[in-house]
């Protein structure tokens, strides 16, 4: 249902799918785009608007776009391994 507590973020989908799409380059989640960038980029979800993620200035940087990806799975309160689930994936 929509309202489930699986759906998938907007931030992800919109990131994701635009990587898959323009972003497939060597170090892709490994190299870290500018800082700045990645900033402005997280203003623009925050306002919950959805980026044009195709503007000049995230297609350059192509590796804010996997940046803010990265940033997101970190500030998460409970991990995406839930720390009620650790012990079995250890």
């Amino acid at each position: 249902n929509a309202g489930c507590c699986c759906s998938v973020p907007q931030v992800l989908k919109s990131c994701t799918e635009f990587i898959e799409k323009h972003g497939i380059v060597d170090g892709i989640y490994r190299l870290s785009g500018i800082a700045s960038n990645i900033q402005k980029l997280r203003h623009e979800f925050d306002s919950e608007q959805i980026p044009d993620l195709t503007k000049d200035i995230y297609i350059q940087d192509i590796h804010c776009v996997g940046s803010l990806c990265k940033l997101y799975f970190r500030e998460l309160p409970n991990p995406l391994l839930t720390y009620q689930l650790y012990e079995k994936f250890s």
